[in-house]
Formats: C-alpha cells, sequence, structure tokens
C-alpha cells in the first residue's frame, strides 16, 4: 500500500512539474519561419517550427529558464520565461543585415536593381528538392528558363550551352566550376553550397560588372561569421565528411574534410558503366572570416580537389572498348575585402587563383592538360541621394597548355594565353519610388585577339501595385570561344549575344507569380568544316543563332498547411548555325518545352521533412546521318519522379533518404553513330543514356554544439 501510495504521489508531482510551452516564429514582415530551433537553454527539451512557424514541446524544467529560438540568416532570440506554469508567445525574428541565407533566382535583373530580390530558396529548400541531390545546379535546373542535360549535369540556360554560364564567389571568378567526369556521365559543382549564404542567379540582362558570359551569371554570396562554434559529422553512402567552425569575436575559422568513394555503392546498385575504378575524390575547404573594424569584412577561401576514376566503354566505331583512366586535381584560392566607406559608400577589392592539371590516359594515347588562372578585381560604390554609382576594374588571365602523346611516341603540343582588361561603369537612378532606371556600360580588351569591345546595359522597372512590377532589360555581352578552340587556332574572334526581355512579376501572403518573355540574338559563334575540324585554319566567327520564349513560375506556401510547392514552365524556340552545324538548327542541347514540379511538406507530428519533384522535357534534337534533314531527330521526352525525406531523430542527429528517378525510367540524351557507314551505307548509332536507372542515397548528421540544439538540417 505505501509503495503505490509512493508511486501515486511521484507521477503526480512529475505531471505537476511539467509545463507546455508553444507558440509562433515569424520574420518582422509576419511571414511564418518554418525550421526554426526552439529550445530551452542548456537542455534537450525543445522543438522545431511547421511550416506555419508553430511550435509546441513539454518541458519538466521548472522555474526561471532562458529559451533560445534561432533560424538561419535571423539574429538569435533569448527570454526569460517562467516554467512553473504553461507558456504562450509569439516572437518576431530580426533578419541579420546583408544576410540572405538562399538562392535568388533574378532572370533578366528583376528590379533594374539587384537589391530587392525576386524568388528566395532557402538553404533547406535545396536540400530537400527531391532530384537536386543537394548540388546548386541540380536545384536551379527545377527552375525556368533551364533544360536539364543528364548526361551533363549543368546549366543550360534559354538556349545557351554549359560554357556561356559563369560561376563567382564574393564577385570574383570560379575558374573550374564543375568537378571532372567521363563524357555522358554526369558532373556536380566542386563547391559545397551549403558554404554560401545566397545565390545570384540571372538568365539574362545582368548588370555591366559581369563579363564572359553569353547566357547566363551564377553569382555565390560566402557566408559570413556565423553565429557559433560547432562540428558537423556526416556518414554518406557515398562517403564521410568532417568540418569544424571556430568562432571568437570578431572572426572565424572553417575547415572540411570531405572523401567520396562510389565504388562500394557500385557494387551494389547496379551500372550501366563498366566501372574498373569508381568515381573517388579527396577535398578539403579552408574558410577565414575576419572584422578588422566595424564596418569592413576580409573573407579568405581556399578549396583543393583531387578526383580520379577508371572505365572501360565500348567504342561506338568498332567492336573494341575504349580504356580510360583519368587523374584531375584541382586548387581554387578566393579572398576578398569589403570597406563601408562612411554611410552611404563602399569600397571592394578581390583575388582569386585556379590551378587545374588533369592526366587522362585513352587507350594508347596520354592527355595532358594543365591551366592557370587568376582574376583580381576591384569597384566602388556610391549611394547620392536617389542614384547609385559603381565604377570598378579587373582582369583574367589564363594560360593553358596541352600535350598529347600518341601510340607511336610522337607528340602533339598547343597552347594558348590570354589577358582580359575589362572596366565598367554602372548608373541606378530611382526616379520615383515607383521607378528605377539603371544603364551600364563595360569595356574589354582581349589581348589573344588584340581586340577591344563595348558592351552598353541597360534596364528599367516600376511598380503597377503594391506588390507587383513590370521589369525590361537590354544588353550586349561578348565571350571567348570555348578552351576546346582556342587551343587549336588562336585566329578567331569573341562571340557576342544580345539580350531583349520584359517580365512581371508579383508576390504576395506567400504567393509568388513571375513571367518573362525573351528574345537573344547569337553573331559570331564560331564555326568550321566537319570533316576538317582540326584544321584550325578553317576555324572563322560566321556563325549565328537565336533564342526566344516565356518562362512561368508559381510558388505557393499557404493554400495547404504545412506544404510548400513550385511550378515552373518554360517554352523555348531556338536555333544555332555554329561549329560543325550544316545549317541553322535546333541544338542538340535544347528541349522546346519544359515543366518542374516541386513539393515539399513538413509534419511536425513526426519531426519530418519529405519532398517529391517531378521533372519533364520534350525531347531534344540529335543529327541521325541515315536521316535526310540536319539535327531532324528528337529523343522520346524526359520524365523524372524523385522523392526524398529528413527525420529529425534529435535535435542534432538527421537521417536523410532520397531517391532520384524512383520508377527507373531509362531516359536518353541522345544518340552517337559511327563515323563510317556500314552494310548498305548504313550508321550504326548507340543512345546515350544514364549510368544507372535510378541514385539512391542514405547519409546520417550530426552536429555538436555546446548545447547539443542545434542541427544539420539546412546543410544536408
Amino acid at each position: 500500500m505505501t509503495k503505490a501510495l509512493f508511486s501515486i504521489l511521484l507521477f503526480a508531482t512529475t505531471i505537476a512539474a511539467t509545463a507546455q510551452v508553444k507558440g509562433r516564429v515569424t520574420d518582422e514582415n509576419g511571414e511564418s519561419l518554418p525550421g526554426a530551433n526552439v529550445y530551452i537553454k542548456d537542455t534537450y527539451d525543445g522543438a522545431t517550427t511547421d511550416l506555419d512557424g508553430l511550435f509546441s514541446f513539454i518541458t519538466a524544467e521548472n522555474g526561471e529558464q532562458i529559451i533560445v529560438i534561432s533560424f538561419i540568416g535571423f539574429e538569435p532570440f533569448e527570454q526569460k520565461i517562467d516554467v512553473s506554469k504553461p507558456v504562450g508567445m509569439n516572437v518576431q525574428l530580426k533578419e541579420i543585415v546583408n544576410r540572405l541565407s538562399g538562392v535568388t533566382i533574378t532572370a533578366g535583373s528583376f528590379e533594374a536593381s539587384d537589391k530587392k530580390k525576386a524568388t528566395v530558396l532557402k538553404p533547406l529548400d535545396i536540400a530537400m528538392t527531391a532530384g537536386a541531390t543537394a548540388d546548386i545546379s541540380g536545384a536551379l535546373n527545377k527552375l525556368p528558363g533551364t533544360t536539364t542535360n543528364g548526361e551533363t549535369g549543368r546549366l543550360f540556360v534559354r538556349g545557351g550551352t554549359a560554357n556561356e554560364t559563369q560561376a563567382f564567389i564574393d564577385g570574383v571568378l570560379v575558374h573550374n566550376f564543375y568537378s571532372a567526369s567521363p563524357n555522358n556521365v554526369p558532373s556536380r559543382s566542386r563547391f559545397s553550397p551549403f558554404l554560401f549564404k545566397g545565390t545570384f542567379f540571372s538568365a539574362g540582362g545582368y548588370s555591366a560588372e559581369y563579363g564572359q558570359a553569353l547566357s547566363s551569371v551564377l553569382a555565390l554570396s560566402s557566408n559570413d561569421i556565423p553565429d557559433e562554434t560547432r562540428t558537423d559529422l556526416s556518414f554518406m553512402t557515398v562517403g564521410t565528411d568532417v568540418s569544424h567552425t571556430q568562432k571568437w569575436e570578431n572572426g572565424s575559422i572553417y575547415g572540411q574534410v570531405q572523401y567520396t568513394d562510389l565504388n562500394p555503392y557500385n557494387n551494389i546498385i547496379k551500372q550501366d558503366i563498366d566501372w574498373e575504378d569508381g568515381f573517388s575524390s579527396t577535398n578539403g575547404t579552408f574558410m577565414l572570416r575576419q572584422r578588422l573594424s566595424k564596418n569592413d569584412m576580409l573573407k579568405v577561401y581556399a578549396n583543393y580537389d583531387r578526383s580520379s576514376f577508371i572505365l572501360n566503354r565500348p567504342s561506338v566505331n568498332d567492336f573494341n572498348t575504349d580504356h580510360i583512366d583519368l587523374v584531375n586535381k584541382n586548387g581554387y584560392f578566393n579572398t576578398s575585402y569589403r570597406l563601408a566607406i562612411g554611410s552611404h559608400s563602399t569600397g571592394f577589392i578581390g583575388l582569386s587563383y585556379g590551378a587545374t592539371t588533369e592526366d587522362i590516359l585513352l587507350n594508347e594515347m596520354e592527355v595532358k592538360v594543365s591551366q592557370d588562372s587568376y582574376h583580381a578585381k576591384t569597384y566602388f560604390t556610391s549611394d547620392i541621394s536617389n542614384v547609385t554609382l559603381k565604377v570598378g576594374g579587373e582582369i583574367i588571365g589564363t594560360d593553358e597548355d596541352e600535350d598529347v602523346t600518341l601510340a607511336d611516341d610522337s607528340k602533339e603540343m598547343s597552347d594558348y594565353s590570354n589577358t582580359l582588361v575589362a572596366g565598367f561603369t554602372e548608373l541606378d537612378y530611382y526616379v520615383t519610388n515607383g521607378v528605377t532606371l539603371r544603364a551600364g556600360l563595360r569595356y574589354s580588351h582581349y589581348s589573344i585577339f588584340d581586340e577591344n569591345t563595348l558592351s552598353p546595359r541597360l534596364s528599367m522597372a516600376f511598380k503597377t501595385g503594391e506588390d507587383a512590377q513590370i521589369s525590361a532589360a537590354y544588353g550586349k555581352f561578348h565571350q571567348l570561344p570555348t578552351r576546346d578552340l582556342l587551343i587549336r587556332s588562336h585566329q578567331m574572334s569573341y562571340e557576342r549575344a544580345d539580350h531583349y526581355m520584359i517580365s512581371y512579376q508579383k508576390i504576395r501572403n506567400g504567393y509568388t507569380f513571375r513571367s518573362e518573355i525573351y528574345h537573344k540574338e547569337y553573331n559570331d559563334l564560331v564555326k568550321y568544316d566537319p570533316a576538317d575540324r582540326f584544321n584550325p585554319t578553317v576555324y572563322l566567327n560566321s556563325g549565328e543563332g537565336y533564342a526566344r520564349g516565356i518562362d512561368i513560375f508559381w510558388r505557393d506556401t499557404k493554400t495547404i498547411k504545412n506544404v510548400d510547392y513550385w511550378v515552373s514552365y518554360s517554352y523555348m524556340d531556338t536555333k544555332r548555325d555554329h561549329r560543325d552545324y550544316l545549317s541553322l538548327a535546333r541544338p542538340t542541347f535544347a528541349a522546346g518545352h519544359n515543366v518542374s514540379l516541386v513539393y515539399k511538406q513538413f509534419i511536425s507530428s513526426i519531426k519530418t521533412q519529405v519532398g517529391a519533384s517531378y521533372s519533364f522535357n520534350s525531347g531534344r534534337p540529335y543529327n541521325d546521318p541515315n536521316a535526310e534533314k540536319f539535327n531532324g531527330s528528337r529523343t522520346k521526352n524526359y520524365s523524372d519522379l524523385s522523392f526524398n525525406f529528413a527525420y529529425i531523430y534529435k535535435q542534432n542527429v538527421i537521417l536523410y533518404v532520397s531517391a532520384t528517378n524512383l520508377l527507373g525510367r531509362n531516359n536518353v540524351f541522345g544518340y552517337e553513330f559511327e563515323d563510317e557507314a556500314g552494310i548498305d551505307d548504313f550508321y550504326e548509332s548507340r543512345p546515350i543514356t544514364q549510368p544507372a536507372k535510378r541514385f539512391l542515397f542514405v547519409g546520417l548528421f550530426i552536429t555538436l554544439t555546446r548545447d547539443q540544439a542545434k542541427n544539420n538540417l539546412e546543410n544536408l
């Protein structure tokens, strides 16, 4: 009887000693903040907000405690509460100045100025976009204006090749953005997207600050000083990763080591490629952040990557097998210094250096490639009344060597060197609160051709309502021919594209709608005789082309509780006459219709974020030498259905699972044909398909901090 009475009293005491803490977390505009961490300081009691910003949890603590609420991109919130009774609270977090946690879509300079962004995808959006595999290019390929090229994994924007999109980190050029991969096997970005607080992606009409890009600019802004010291551990089916951030009052240091080895995965999941030694890489990253005074920021970023693979691939031209052995080493260094001068001006100076070597053994032939590149850039901006002025200059230098040793030990050596000197100026004029004009001019000198270019840029925007606006942009853009052409001929000139576009955008109460029509004219594209493609004397800038179409984007975070989804659609009409093309024709990398649907839902009762995506395009053209029309054939429609989920096992432990192309659809990206016709003058072919029907991924992510309350959900 005494024992039973004691148990009842103990149970009653426990009930009495617990309290419910609940509330809602929003930003200063009243918009919900899903995924925010809420916890009692120095305890494990806490929760994560759902898509409506709501949270609720039970705590066994008593008396006065400190509740902590944190969300990436916002200042942490702390407040004393009395948990001896139920607690209800509504908290507004304050956004950190100059910290945009997400990917920003600004196709065609949506506001004439780049200060206000059109559509924001936070790091969690990238991680939970099914099928993107936490790769920036993979996520952007779910947005309007892009065409999925599954055999490369790279960005093809509005009828442009992947080489027409240039990437920058903190305003300074990235010299080799993608990892090494064999032909017709997709590559990834060399850089973790979660080291960056924001990504400016423009599909056209971008600032005069950027050159050497005919179609698109991808500008990454790296993280500033973090909130706290932390260690992150990742255990994945494709490798391991460990990183540590050490913070002090005015600075921080970050180090990461990542090892990837696909051999165990390839042994379990059937591959359509004969990997003798699967892709493997060792990657190291270092970052330093330091404030030297109240109004400045020094950033240092360094990355080194070594990757390799060996494979055997049947040759389309004979019954033999091509043996490919590749080792790639890439180093990248980037530093920038930004200083606020007074209350209205800013100075910037940045420098990057990239060094890449690649050793390729193709059967009995060996190819060695080395490239050294640097970029130095500086600019000054100043706000004067209703005018913002930017003036700057840059130097981009590239040296590349290619040495080929043939089977008979004979050698062929090629190289090229170019120094680009450029200056730019840009003026933003805020006519009224509803009208903005931007005018810019860029001058460039190419040493390899001893030629100069002038690139004018003009854009404007005006509001049509409290939440809506119309924008228009025009610009000329110039770029060097690709390296495979420059390594063989210096007799060419630069290539050129002109952009025209007009857009409409409306953002209100969790809904985003945007549409844009565009027209691009290509001129001075490099052409050569397909029967004499290795003769550099026949390379001429006589090619041309165009791309025109419409992009539509809709996002809804309000209609369905705890659900966020978006739909994108692009229609594109494009033709080119370039390289070895016989006439003006739709290029092999461009599909006419592109559709993406992305769905995400946070299920708070089981602490799980689930996601799904569906991608479709109407097939891409290819040239069948057995047919009469050049590039007149078309692949079947591309289709991909992907899923993923992240389960918060503990506040600092997350299990993540994803399946790309879950249904195993055999997508075909094109065909390879024999060089010479066989029986009955017929050219045999082989389809270009995916390395495997689907890609499966499992990872365990652990975050170690002093209070053990943070997690790595946004960094998956």
